[in-house]
């Protein structure tokens, strides 16, 4: 009723009527968030979870796909309303708004192993014993998450390849790792490029690791209450069974923010 309530009002305005939302988003294959599907179409949590809510909001919805850097750019100009899949920065608070109920979801990093050595290798806290132990390493210039960062920082030898991620399973494959970091959702999105992945890799039991909180940000120079009205409706749409469904249908519940992360 009160979502209702509050979308019959929102309806009745001329401002909202005329609507048209511009999200850019990267122009790379960031499933399952954000990607081409296999009809060509675009797809992913994140794109399907913005087209919901502006669908409720009767707002228009147009997808602009750019390098990560002129999205970051057409943000700042005002040539999009929103960007999606945005960490918070000091410096991207300059020139974006990050409100607490656009918080899309909580990056969370793990380990992968060779699934012929699960019996071998197991998680045993703390971290920073087990990257002494065995032979560990992340892609360089990717975020994994502050504890890794500091890790590092420390001197724990941690290596940091300056390959992609899929080249880095590759690396772990053929032994020259004994554990690899990534994203959760990186095996799947490096599924894609090597064949059989999944049948090679898996993730280390019990290693997850928090990583970045990753928003919907609306340019400052777009009407403020475009962010504001956006988060109340998201708000409210993540109270109904059918936000968890569509976590359930691209595979990440576990990374949906928890109620102390929406800050």
């Amino acid at each position: 009723m009160r979502l209702g309530l509050l979308l019959s009002c929102l309806l009745l305005s001329p401002y909202i009527q005329a609507t048209t939302l511009v999200v850019g988003i990267e122009d790379a294959n960031n499933a399952p968030f954000e990607y081409i599907d296999e009809n060509a179409q675009l797809s992913g949590f994140h794109v399907e979870l913005m087209r919901t809510v502006c669908g409720r909001l009767g707002w228009k919805l147009e997808f602009r796909r750019y390098p990560w850097k002129r999205t970051m750019r057409a943000l700042e100009s005002g040539e999009i309303d929103a960007a999606t899949f945005v960490a918070k920065s000091p410096e991207r608070e300059q020139f974006a708004l990050f409100l607490p109920d656009n918080l899309l979801h909580v990056s969370r990093t793990t380990l992968y192993i060779k699934r012929e050595r699960a019996g071998e290798i197991r998680y045993q806290p703390p971290l920073e014993q087990m990257a002494w132990r065995w032979r560990t390493a992340l892609p360089n210039g990717y975020y994994m998450s502050d504890e890794v960062l500091a890790m590092i920082e420390r001197g724990v030898p941690i290596e940091q390849p300056t390959v992609t991620q899929s080249q880095l399973f590759i690396m772990l494959i053929s032994d020259r790792f004994d554990a690899v970091f990534g994203a959760t959702s990186a095996l799947t999105r490096a599924n894609a490029e090597i064949p059989d992945l999944d049948q090679q890799v898996q993730r280390l039991d019990g290693a997850l690791f928090p990583g970045k909180s990753m928003y919907a940000a609306f340019s400052r120079a777009a009407p403020a209450q475009l962010a504001e009205q956006f988060a109340e409706a998201y708000r409210l749409f993540r109270l109904e069974p059918a936000y968890r469904q569509l976590a359930q249908r691209f595979a990440v519940t576990e990374l949906l923010p928890q109620p102390g992360e929406f800050q």
